[in-house]
């Protein structure tokens, strides 16, 4: 039996408090999520949002989101995907069954472990370095390209689809070995899956990229040498790898690869534009400082993936029944309470934020991530010291409560 308090509060029999029901935009569109995910986070420490015509809890609070974020019995595993969540176009990492292959993201225990085994070579501190090189080279070509665009005419451009996101997506093109004419394609697919409202459309997105991905994986001559043609080739021994777990792994890759790396730069410049070119960040140490703090303030992922309880939880009083779904709102626990949407200050150097997840989930890529944003910023700033964000076009925004980035950066190559 529950029993409702004097203010408000539902308690369950176990002694548990209810979590107040509030909203968060769940549906994407061309709006900046930030502000309303802030004040969703002021409501309660765990609060639950209505969610495809059922209800999931979010953990705010900062610690209690550490404590969600390696808690013992909030899992990952596919196989607890409820199934009014198992809806087309959303969640890409559980629409393969767990036969076919399981997503990183989407697994736990053994299989987890195993996935990220064969993932580290790849992502080894050298191999790190040497990528970074491949940065480099690209960054410079797009500034370059940048440059010899630009007019009296016509000095603005828009820095997002300019530069920003060409980044990474030429460099995880490269880094899995894909055909040239992939990076196109791979562009208009994700901005569909990601951020259409059209859920239909949606679908198809997904299906495409799939379909693109297990094509190249079932006939990888039109390939260059790469991340899938290696993971191909690891098809013996304990961790042998099948052609279902190259295909969702390369669809993970391309997701968090491209688009929340391309949002963390967009971010960063947003920032350094946005103020004189003395408070910019001048040196390597002030560039690693400035990406962190974006890190903390524009999350890419401001909930990242979703979470199963095993059985009735207790997350700082507060009841999470066992199967509901759960997320946890980085982007509130990577702030002090008093800290509004706009709150970037490079002094903090993005000091104890979580966008990177924490425990065993930690993001495996996050040196790279890291490397790119740091080389695309560096590169931009030195090669347009006096670049300026426009006073005659606004900055954009699209998102909805799990992924956010800016559509439009309009800046000004003076």
């Amino acid at each position: 039996m529950n029993v409702t308090t004097e203010t408000g509060d539902v308690t369950t029999e176990a002694g548990l408090t209810e979590p107040p029901e509030t909203t968060m935009p769940t549906d994407p569109g061309p709006f900046d999520c930030m502000p309303e995910l802030l004040a969703a986070a002021r409501v309660a420490p765990v609060v639950r949002i209505p969610y495809l015509g059922k209800h999931a809890w979010v953990v705010c609070d900062p610690e209690l989101v550490r404590i969600a974020l390696t808690h013992p019995k909030l899992a990952k595993d596919i196989t607890l995907v409820p199934d009014f969540m198992r809806k087309p176009g959303l969640m890409v990492g559980s629409q393969p069954p767990p036969e076919y292959a399981r997503a990183m993201i989407m697994s736990d225990g053994e299989n987890h472990a195993r996935i990220r085994r064969v993932h580290q070579p790849v992502l080894s501190p050298r191999n790190t370095e040497r990528w970074g090189e491949r940065v480099s080279v690209k960054v410079d070509g797009f500034l370059d390209e940048l440059e010899q665009s630009r007019s009296a005419e016509s000095p603005e451009v828009n820095v997002v689809t300019d530069y920003t996101h060409r980044v990474p997506l030429a460099f995880i093109s490269e880094m899995l070995g894909l055909p040239l004419e992939a990076e196109r394609r791979l562009r208009s697919i994700t901005d569909v899956m990601l951020y259409s409202s059209d859920y239909p459309a949606r679908k198809e997105a997904v299906g495409a990229l799939f379909g693109a991905v297990e094509g190249w994986v079932r006939d990888p001559a039109p390939l260059r040498d790469g991340v899938i043609r290696g993971l191909l080739a690891a098809a013996d021994g304990p961790d042998a790898v099948t052609e279902g777990e190259v295909v969702v792994w390369t669809v993970g890759m391309i997701i968090t690869g491209y688009e929340t790396t391309g949002s963390l730069i967009s971010a960063s410049l947003y920032e350094a534009l946005r103020r004189p070119a003395d408070e910019r960040p001048q040196t390597d140490e002030d560039i690693k400082a400035w990406v962190e703090e974006t890190l903390r303030v524009h999350p890419p992922f401001p909930h990242p993936t979703w979470r199963f309880p095993t059985e009735d939880l207790d997350i700082g009083g507060y009841l999470i029944p066992k199967g509901a779904p759960v997320q946890v709102n980085i982007a509130a626990a990577n702030r002090q309470p008093d800290e509004g949407a706009d709150s970037f200050a490079a002094e903090r150097q993005g000091h104890g934020h979580l966008s990177f997840g924490l425990g065993a989930h930690y993001c495996i890529g996050a040196s790279l991530v890291r490397l790119e944003a740091q080389i695309a910023l560096r590169g931009f700033l030195r090669r347009f010291p006096k670049a300026r964000l426009s006073t005659g076009t606004a900055v954009e925004w699209e998102s909805e409560w799990m992924i956010r980035r800016m559509s439009v950066l309009p800046a000004v190559l003076d």
